[in-house]
């Protein structure tokens, strides 16, 4: 029984249709990618879902007590609380409670004698209900997750109004993700993600989330990883895949060319009819001919497939340069409190294909500014070959002039006639009165169009992209990708997409923590080569009983290691039970006066929650030996027959 079932669902506003057809349904732990052209109604399926929108007609059934968990692109978070607090207050009574917890502590820290009592009997009675609210798992879970989307330790206390659009984006995914609801519908999860943190949420969903997903994304690499069906809007209606991203594409790619395989021969069956009924009208033999005229009538017609409407990137022929394009010469960059990178030296030679990865904040668009002109070193050089005429693509668009109109900033720094513009910005959907819009009122990846425009109009032999296809649909990002690999002059591009430094770079220079590293291959060979050894096991590890896995073992085996399971078992409930008498004592010392006089309950209230997340953290032990026993006696049982 599926979680949540779509059928014939329609959306319209005033005289337009959105989708006239949507249909499919959401299984337990299922996770599927919704995609489609920008435009065609993903976002607003997600609105629908969460009841945020009404659909035109249809029906959305969701099973009874299915809870859902809705990330937006535009996100809602308390602004005057703390990064921490607001993420793990994933309920008002929690959120709450760990305010007034944190602002007693603060309290506690300066309070005199005679206030510290009543602050201190507070605390206590407060911090007992935070534990009743799970508040200690969730104040650890936040942590980790927070620091697995990448936050620093440092920022976690910052307040939420502090922090940049990207960032709340990030918090919201987190308390998200912490709150663990049925069904997340995941509205471009990974746009504010680098690397790193995509990685990390892909492993989130594979192992530690239990529920099912429906997933609005851009990032095809993603999809690779964590989907296992493809449903796409297209033409107003849907259409299943199974499988991940690359998978959709190969099937979708087949069936297109069957069905124009199908077209063709039909077209030709039916012209065949159609010059016999003549012949037979002719030699009038009309029986014979309203015969072929029923067969014709008869014919099921196959459409021919429609173009998909995309962007058509095609660079120029590009001016050759000489040999080494751009030498990086012992390059220092830093700002207060931060080095990004020291004594970067490098080649990048003509034809290449230089992909710049590394966590948000490394200075990989200070890179690509430096190598523009646009920002000074504080040492080295950056010298440019021979004949290279560079052109610079920001990831803000701040190059472009906001009051323009579209036309006008594309003529701006081309020689291109009028005709000739109009012609270039139709290649980048652009058509009609779109080219006297204002750059201003352009969305996002109406933006990122002109800037690729212009960087065509130019015909440079140097490519400086920061991240260019953060805007773009997955149609446009595959035209431009075919238009970068075939791109004969040179390219340095900073980006978090995986798939496009997949398929088109050929070096990669990973800029992170200060320090840089230079690898000859695409983000695969990248991946590969840059992943740490995995650590020598401990002495602790190694005596760890290991999970049994290999139909060959023994009985004998299996009965060992049940024995030492069994042991950590109760080593573990012998220090759950030390560690609850201590809580017990703990919570006791908090709520006596005398605590508050002898000035103890500082240390008391730090000790109190160290203890509390221990004991959290034993009983997951437990639990997770108490799964090891019984996975070892069913197979123990099953080799014993």
């Amino acid at each position: 029984m599926p979680l949540i079932t779509i059928s014939g669902l329609a959306k319209s506003y005033g005289a337009q249709d959105l989708f006239a057809d949507v249909s499919f349904g959401l299984a337990a732990a299922e996770r599927i990618a919704l995609i489609g052209a920008n435009g065609s109604g993903k976002t607003t399926l997600l609105r629908i879902l969460c009841k945020e929108e009404e659909a035109s007609s249809g029906n959305v059934h969701i099973e009874q007590g299915v809870t859902l968990g809705y990330l937006p692109q535009e996100v809602d978070l308390p602004e005057v609380a703390e990064l921490h607090l607001a993420v793990l207050g994933v309920t008002q009574d929690l959120l709450a409670c760990a305010s007034e917890m944190r602002v007693l502590e603060r309290q506690m820290a300066s309070a005199p004698p005679e206030q510290a009592q009543s602050i201190g009997a507070r605390l206590a009675e407060i911090t007992h209900k935070f534990d009743g609210l799970h508040g200690f798992d969730y104040f650890s879970q936040a942590k980790v997750i927070l620091l697995g989307l990448g936050f620093d330790e440092s920022e976690l206390n910052k307040p939420v109004w502090a922090l940049s659009g990207g960032q709340k984006t990030r918090a919201a995914l987190a308390r998200l993700l912490l709150l663990s609801p049925d069904v997340l519908l995941l509205d471009e999860p990974t746009n504010h993600l680098d690397i790193r943190a995509c990685d990390w949420l892909s492993d989130f969903l594979n192992n530690r989330y239990n529920g099912a997903a429906l997933i609005v994304s851009h990032d095809r690499y993603f999809l690779d990883g964590v989907v296992s069906r493809v449903i796409e809007i297209d033409g107003g209606t849907t259409a299943s895949y199974p499988g991940n991203y690359s998978t959709f594409a190969k099937l979708k790619a087949d069936r297109i060319e069957e069905q124009r395989k199908i077209y063709k021969e039909q077209q030709k069956e039916i012209k065949r009819i159609e010059e016999a009924i003549q012949t037979l009208f002719s030699d009038r033999k009309f029986t014979r001919r309203d015969s072929k005229v029923k067969q014709l009538e008869r014919i099921k017609r196959v459409n021919n497939t429609a173009s998909e409407r995309t962007i058509s990137a095609q660079f120029a022929q590009a001016v050759r340069s000489g040999r080494d394009v751009v030498r990086l010469s012992k390059l220092s960059k830093s700002y207060p409190g931060r080095d990004l990178f020291a004594d970067l030296t490098l080649t990048v030679e003509r034809g290449r294909k230089l992909g710049i990865v590394g966590p948000n904040g490394s200075g990989k668009s200070t890179l690509l500014k430096i190598i523009a002109g646009l920002v000074e070193p504080e040492r080295g050089e950056v010298i440019l070959g021979h004949n290279v005429d560079p052109v610079y693509f920001s990831q803000e668009f701040d190059h472009l002039v906001k009051s323009r109109t579209v036309l006008e900033e594309l003529l701006a720094d081309a020689d291109l006639t009028s005709r000739e513009a109009r012609n270039l910005l139709a290649q980048f959907l652009f058509m009609g009165d779109d080219a006297f819009k204002l750059v201003e009122v352009l969305s996002g990846g109406e933006q990122c169009r002109l800037a690729l425009a212009k960087i065509l109009a130019r015909s440079p032999n140097l490519l400086l992209l920061d991240e260019p296809t953060n805007h773009l649909d997955i149609r446009s990002r595959e035209a431009l990708e075919e238009a970068l690999r075939s791109f004969n002059g040179t390219i340095l591009m900073a980006s978090h997409d995986r798939y496009l430094l997949n398929t088109v770079a050929d070096e990669l220079l990973e800029i992170s923590d200060g320090q840089w590293a230079a690898y000859m291959g695409n983000y695969a060979f990248y991946k590969d080569k840059s992943q740490p050894a995995p650590p020598p096991a401990t002495a602790l590890e190694q005596a760890k009983p290991k999970p049994i896995s290999r139909p060959q073992s023994t009985l004998r085996e299996i009965e060992r290691q049940i024995r030492e399971l069994t042991k950590s078992r109760s080593a573990i409930e012998n220090d759950i039970e030390t560690l609850e008498l201590s809580v017990e004592e703990l919570t006791a010392a908090l709520g006596d006066p005398e605590t508050y006089r002898d000035g103890a309950a500082r240390d008391l209230t730090l000790d109190y929650e160290q203890s509390s997340t221990r004991l959290h953290d034993l009983y997951a032990d437990w639990e997770r030996v108490c799964e090891e026993i019984a996975q070892a006696e069913k197979t123990l049982g099953e080799l014993a027959k």
